[in-house]
């Protein structure tokens, strides 16, 4: 059996083990690319000259890009922790968005994206011009094991993972109305629980809802949901709602984002059903990160002012009925 020779590190490249990360974590040469701010040939030249030192393939072609090799997927956590190491040693204590170049990948409940990212990419038009940010679907998607592995820089999500390496922060309380089309023919001033009951509802399938506790406080207390229509995003919804005579329980703070787009009409549950946190989640290792607290501290500071605006509205409009039309809530 040939025995490969060790690598010479005075003849590694960090170019190009920067190329080799930015491959590993789109799974794609193209997008690498793009993140990089390189033609796509030269990152192609990259990897073949880290194939040659390293002795390994390190990507195979796959349906949609690229996937690591063996080899690869056990070296991506050192190169990712070196790269890191090496930039929080060289970067200022000041974070200069004007020059500071990234490609952020968030996983993200979709009930969270209009009122999150908004912000955050006005923030990055005028400020960090540099800066990019690809969303992940939350549904399927083993974050945890993506955070570990530097896939994803953070998830935010209904509840924390219970990881001792994963940091997470709680960024709000998330309670819920049930969301009908204006001039529904059933619902009348106030809703009661035997309407509650007779109505079709829509609601989320079974994997994600199983991570939400209203559905659990619903059969702790013996009430059972017309379940007639089952979706995989909440974003969905408020369209199908619309339209037909279907209802959902959403989140009083989507309602309150998407109120203008939507001609719904918000009203209280018939019955006590606990709030439920929403949390921010990433990995230990990005504690001292000044980049990555940037992005954080973005996010949070939109969703929570969102929240200090709808509670603000509440209390000078104070109501058992949240009318969720064009004009806004009242």
């Amino acid at each position: 059996m040939r025995r490969k020779k060790p690598v010479n590190l005075k003849t590694l490249d960090l170019n190009l083990l920067v190329v080799f990360n930015a491959v590993y974590v789109t799974r794609n040469i193209s997008r690498a690319a793009v993140q990089l701010s390189l033609s796509q040939p030269a990152v192609s030249n990259a990897l073949a000259r880290l194939r040659e030192l390293l002795q390994d393939p390190l990507f195979v072609r796959a349906h949609r890009g690229v996937e690591p090799t063996v080899k690869a997927t056990q070296i991506a956590g050192a190169v990712r922790d070196a790269l890191q190491m090496i930039g929080q040693q060289l970067v200022p204590g000041a974070l200069d968005l004007s020059s500071y170049r990234r490609h952020f990948r968030i996983l993200m409940a979709d009930v969270f994206e209009p009122i999150m990212m908004p912000p955050l990419l006005r923030t990055i038009s005028e400020q960090a011009p540099n800066v990019t940010i690809e969303v992940i679907a939350a549904y399927g998607t083993d974050f945890v094991r993506q955070i570990r592995e530097g896939l994803l820089d953070l998830a935010v999500y209904v509840f924390p993972p219970f990881a001792q390496d994963l940091v997470s922060e709680t960024i709000g309380e998330s309670d819920l109305v049930l969301v009908a089309r204006r001039g529904h023919p059933v619902i009348g001033k106030t809703l009661d629980l035997a309407t509650f009951r007779r109505l079709g509802h829509i609601v989320l399938v079974p994997e994600i809802r199983n991570v939400i506790t209203a559905p659990v406080n619903l059969a702790a207390q013996g009430i059972e949901r017309r379940e007639i229509y089952l979706v995989s995003r909440i974003g969905v919804m408020p369209g199908i709602i619309e339209r037909t005579d279907l209802v959902g329980m959403l989140p009083r703070w989507y309602v309150f984002e998407i109120a203008r787009n939507f001609d719904l009409v918000a009203h209280e549950l018939p019955m006590a059903v606990p709030s439920q946190p929403c949390s921010m989640s990433w990995h230990l290792k990005n504690k001292a990160d000044l980049g990555h607290h940037w992005l954080r501290e973005t996010l949070i500071a939109a969703f929570r002012a969102h929240l200090q605006r709808m509670d603000a509205g509440r209390k000078l409009r104070p109501s058992a009925r949240h009318d969720t039309g064009r004009n806004g809530p009242v």
